[in-house]
């Protein structure tokens, strides 16, 4: 009979849970606008949004993904992960200084001032296309390992899992804004890295020798190497994973709404810059122990033997060790930050969603004339909906899931769906030649890259065109090509001269920042502290 949940487990859970609620409930009372809904007015320390940040990246593939890949083979996403410290001073110097001193309402904002509403659109669009189906992942991964300690393997009972979840993460966002997502991530944050430390100690019990019976058997099968291997261009080599992961860290840091978010609700911009360094800090170590963990689960399970792993597959196996041999009551402390680590990435989404269709969409095209109490209502009412589309996305997910690895997926999805954004954002920001006519040229051949390129990538491509399909790149390497020809084209076809469209510069770009940048829409918080 497989292991399910003790009562001692449930009532944990349980406790967790509530407390979350209450979080969200309180949250709810200074929420009722625009700028208190999505920016929490502007008012919140470093520490608690860095330490947010680090939840909201982390997410359940950490927990999850992580532990799986060093369980299969061996840490080769650390050197990648580790490209997320080098994108930081980044972040650091170029993005938060350009988005706090504009006032911004959303990190797409930016991108119609220098280059025209076009911009903006096409920006949010990627951004939401992307988080809807990472938003999807997550859910379904989450959810598949809560199945399994649930002891039920029918495929209704996820997708019961599913909606329950789902709904609850709904719910204490739809209450409570960014403010009840910032200081739930704290307590998810917490839980998450509690949960994470509890099990190594019960892991190096298991195994002779301890941490140096561990080292010795880990070196022995090759699972702390970094996976370099001299494959072809198309293969996810060290090389290929560090590169991608650069690009993808940048876009998070620097385009990414979810980020941007919470640049801007900090309290200044010394409290914004002290958040991007905590979580930044916190978040490589965070990853570096969870691949550990992965590798003591495969150690582990050489000297305790567990028939029922042979039918797990890889992101299972720490939930199966979560739920058999971590003691009753514990074990429920640690399922509560296998759950935060996918409420935190959820709940950020479904808020910066709704910021997004609120303020770049509903607000910019159709009612701009309104009080900042009726976009905070539009925003709770946009939240509710994206808690519905998370939930179909998870559901899709579970009728049509590939055998491929979640870490991999994850990263492939924000290269194809983000395209060239990167690429769009920093021609903005770091050229005085580029002209909307040329960014709009250079992002519409960069989309028609990709376009191709994903359905030539595709299984009907294999079959229809086997020699063509043969020649193409993985789409792994979307990121790293996109994003530089979008910005090459829109340099080389920009003008001379900056502003040669009719557009000011001023404050838009690293060498036009001496002036205040002039706003198309009306700002949140006037008067913003830097």
């Amino acid at each position: 009979m497989p292991a399910t949940l003790r009562t001692a487990d449930l009532v944990v859970i349980g406790l967790g849970m509530a407390l979350i609620a209450a979080i969200g409930v309180i949250c709810s009372r200074k929420s009722r606008t625009a700028g208190g809904y999505f920016l929490a007015d502007r008012s919140l320390p470093g520490w608690a949004v860095g330490f947010s940040l680090m939840a909201t990246i982390v997410s359940s593939m950490t927990f999850l993904a992580l532990p799986a890949a060093a369980y299969q083979s061996n840490w080769r996403h650390l050197p990648a992960n580790a490209m997320y410290v080098l994108a930081l001073p980044v972040a650091w110097l170029l993005f938060i200084p350009f988005y706090r001193a504009g006032g911004l309402q959303s990190a797409y904002e930016y991108l119609e001032r220098r280059f025209g509403l076009w911009a903006r659109l096409y920006a949010g669009s990627a951004f939401i296309l992307f988080h809807v189906a990472r938003m999807g992942l997550i859910l379904f991964v989450a959810s598949e390992s809560l199945q399994l300690m649930i002891g039920r393997r029918e495929d209704w009972i996820l997708d019961a899992v599913i909606v329950v979840f789902g709904v609850i993460v709904a719910g204490y966002t739809v209450l409570g804004g960014l403010r009840a997502v910032i200081w739930t991530d704290v307590l998810q944050g917490v839980t998450l890295i509690g949960g994470g430390l509890i099990c190594l100690p019960i892991l190096l019990g298991g195994i002779p020798d301890g941490l140096s019976g561990l080292l010795a058997v880990a070196d022995e099968h090759d699972k702390m190497s970094f996976g370099v291997s001299a494959g072809d261009v198309a293969g996810h080599t060290l090389g290929a994973t560090m590169l991608t992961k650069l690009i993808v860290f940048l876009q998070i840091l620097g385009t990414d709404q979810t980020t941007v978010q919470r640049y801007m609700a900090a309290s200044s911009r010394r409290e914004a810059n002290r958040a991007l360094w905590i979580g930044g800090l916190l978040t490589f170590p965070v990853w570096a122990y969870f691949l550990f963990v992965g590798t003591a689960l495969f150690v582990f399970y050489r000297f305790q033997f567990d028939p029922a792993i042979a039918g797990l597959e890889p992101e299972q196996i720490f939930s199966h060790f979560i739920i058999t041999k971590v003691p009753a009551g514990v074990a429920g402390f640690v399922i509560v930050g296998l759950i935060a680590a996918a409420m935190s990435t959820l709940d950020s989404s479904i808020n910066a969603i709704a910021a997004t269709l609120t303020n770049d969409f509903y607000r910019r095209l159709w009612r701009r004339d309104r009080d900042d109490h009726h976009y905070g209502r539009v925003g709770r009412g946009l939240s509710l909906a994206t808690g519905a589309v998370m939930i179909g996305s998870g559901l899709l997910i579970h009728a049509s899931r590939t055998a491929e690895g979640v870490e991999d997926v994850q990263t492939k999805l924000l290269s194809i769906l983000g395209g060239g954004l990167l690429g769009l954002f920093l021609l903005g920001l770091l050229t005085r030649r580029a002209t909307g006519r040329s960014a709009a040229t250079a992002t519409a051949v960069s989309v028609a890259l990709v376009t191709g390129w994903v359905a030539l990538g595709s299984g009907a491509a294999a079959a229809w065109f086997p020699a063509l399909h043969e020649q193409v790149l993985d789409t792994f390497w979307v990121g790293v090509v996109a994003n530089p020809l979008l910005f090459a084209i829109g340099w080389v076809l920009g003008g001379r001269t900056g502003g040669s469209d009719g557009r000011s510069l001023d404050g838009l770009t690293v060498w036009t920042t001496d002036s205040t940048p002039t706003s198309t829409t009306t700002k949140i918080a006037p008067g913003l502290p830097d």
